[in-house]
């Protein structure tokens, strides 16, 4: 701080500053005084220095303002006022952080010391062979590999890659790879990937994801199941699995005694529609199939020479869990050409019904092995003539001469609504119904067809109506409750093989002929002609089958293809209903 006795001095030097400033200034007015009034000026002048001894002028003025650093310190003397009350406040909080516990420790940070090492990497030998095959090397080498092995020959094509380490090659590493099981599964699972690529537009067709709102009936073809290993081979039946829809299982036998050979199971599914999943082979040609509607894995398999056998398919193998092989009873002495699994009302337990043409029509169970017991012996009857029946109020008692003989059973299928009750097909061109419950007695016979009868469905909409295929180039609609069919649908003038429902759309089936023509009928349309119809085939068809749920028709074929098909504008609202194919057969009839 500046004192008062500072300031005193300061305005005294101000004072006496002014006042040489005020003479200079007097002096300067005296020179200005003009030379012709000298004699006046000099007695002025006298007087002005006068009047200057007597009196004095101050004159103060404000300086610039000085700016001075001001810092304030955080240390406070002791001697100050104020350092008592900072000493206290330092004590207490030291007293507070002794209260806590606590230590102070000091620690030192080691260095890891790290060192640093050189090597040198030596780089393999590579070498570069060339060579040139022609034809005879290839053949020769071909030749080589059929009578020695698959080892010995590549082995000997082994490019070495330097003496050091020529020693170590092991000489079945080839065989190694090509036979692990690892191996083989990652390339069946990258093959199935690639597929899904190529078939995918197909597949979300098979999905019934329609891009557009076209509602007209059209077979598309999507895929055919096929392989070397099905090649020529005849397609006799074929099944869905009730639980994985997406699984079908198609069996290959020969029809013809003169033609036998070993059959085959394939089983065909849509991650792969380029080879099948698995397959099981047969000492003779498969001739019927079914899966298990409670039992997914069990697959029911007649073969030609009359033998029932039972697959678990979980453990995919040749050998069949149950089987009623030579010298069992019950085994059927002529070819199987139907199974059906059905389900009893009272246990719950599900049997196979089976039928030949050795006249007998079986049930086994599996329970307890593998038993039977006879449901029916299909015993002929002489026909009655349709024409004089419809002409007559009375059914005419003309019938055909000959002699009496076990009637031989081809096809039968069981009610959709009572599972005692089903009907059986001859080759006589007759059919019967019949029940479980009443053996060796026909609850009704069904007249008008005049050749072997190779399908009968019943229809799963309707419980008094089915439908029969035959090689007479018709195909018939039943009323259970009339011995004469309702309608007669006739397309072409060749056999009718397979014929089957749709299980979405209740007026819809769908047949195959003996030319290789695929029919699909909508009784709510036409009785005169079906509805759409594919050429498709160059070839004899044997058989056919809806998908469970969809829209989706599998047809088999004398060369062993079975063909993929969409049918679009089937399934349209209130389709599935009994009541739309009663009406249709009433408007058409």
């Amino acid at each position: 701080m500046v004192k008062n006795s500072t300031v005193q001095e300061f305005s005294k030097s101000l004072c006496l500053i002014s006042a040489s400033e005020n003479s200079e200034v007097a002096s300067s007015e005296t020179t200005q005084i003009s030379p012709d009034d000298k004699s006046q000026n000099e007695l002025s002048k006298s007087s002005f220095f006068l009047r200057k001894a007597s009196e004095t002028r101050i004159s103060l003025f404000e300086s610039e303002n000085l700016c001075f650093f001001s810092l304030l310190g955080n240390c406070i003397l002791r001697e100050n006022p104020s350092g008592s009350t900072a000493l206290h406040h330092s004590s207490a909080h030291e007293a507070r952080h002794a209260s806590e516990l606590r230590t102070d420790v000091q620690t030192q940070t080691v260095t890891v010391f790290t060192t640093s090492k050189e090597a040198q990497h030596v780089s393999g030998v590579c070498t570069t062979q060339q060579c040139q095959a022609d034809v005879w090397i290839m053949q020769e080498s071909m030749l080589e590999y059929r009578l020695n092995g698959t080892d010995q020959v590549f082995s000997k094509h082994i490019i070495n890659l330097g003496d050091s380490i020529a020693g170590n090659l092991a000489m079945g590493t080839c065989s190694f790879i090509t036979h692990s099981s690892q191996l083989y599964t990652a390339l069946k699972m990258l093959e199935k990937v690639i597929l899904q690529n190529v078939y995918h537009e197909k597949l979300l067709s098979y999905r019934d994801y329609n891009f557009s709102k076209d509602t007209e009936q059209e077979l598309i073809h999507l895929w055919n199941f096929e392989c070397a290993l099905t090649d020529e081979r005849n397609v006799s039946c074929m099944t869905w699995n009730k639980i994985k829809p997406d699984i079908l299982a198609v069996g290959y036998g020969e029809s013809n005694f003169t033609l036998q050979r070993a059959g085959l199971v394939a089983f065909w599914s849509l991650e792969n529609p380029e080879s099948p999943e698995w397959t099981l082979s047969t000492h003779v040609g498969v001739t019927a199939m079914a899966f298990s509607s409670l039992d997914f894995n069990l697959l029911a398999v007649g073969l030609y020479d009359g033998t029932v056998s039972i697959y678990d398919v979980r453990s995919p193998a040749d050998e069949a869990i149950l089987e009623s092989g030579h010298g069992t009873p019950g085994k059927h002495s002529d070819p199987v050409w139907k199974l059906c699994w059905t389900t009893h009302e009272s246990d719950q337990e599900e049997t196979i019904t089976s039928i030949s043409t050795d006249g007998r029509v079986a049930r086994w169970s599996f329970k307890r092995g593998l038993k039977y017991h006879d449901l029916l012996r299909i015993k002929h009857t002489n026909k009655k003539s349709t024409a004089t029946a419809t002409s007559s109020s009375k059914l005419s008692t003309h019938t055909d001469a000959c002699i009496s003989r076990h009637g031989s059973g081809t096809c039968l299928d069981f009610s959709s609504k009572n599972s005692s009750v089903y009907v059986v097909g001859t080759e006589d061109g007759m059919l019967y119904k019949c029940s479980c419950s009443h053996s060796e007695q026909y609850l009704q016979s069904y007249y008008g067809h005049s050749g072997p009868v190779h399908q009968v469905r019943w229809s799963p909409f309707a419980s008094n109506i089915f439908i029969s295929a035959s090689a007479d180039w018709t195909i018939k609609l039943w009323d259970d409750a009339k011995s004469f069919p309702e309608f007669t649908l006739q397309s072409g003038c060749h056999q009718v093989s397979d014929v089957c429902w749709s299980p979405i759309n209740s007026t819809v089936f769908a047949s195959t002929t003996s030319s290789g023509r695929l029919e699909v009928w909508d009784l709510s349309v036409s009785t005169l002609k079906p509805a759409v119809s594919s050429d498709a085939f160059n070839e004899k068809l044997t058989c056919l089958s809806f998908a469970n749920t969809s829209t989706i028709i599998a047809v088999g074929g004398q060369s062993g293809t079975v063909g993929v098909f969409r049918v679009p504008g089937v399934n349209v609202p209130n389709c599935s209903d009994g009541i739309r194919l009663r009406v249709a057969l009433s408007t058409n009839f």
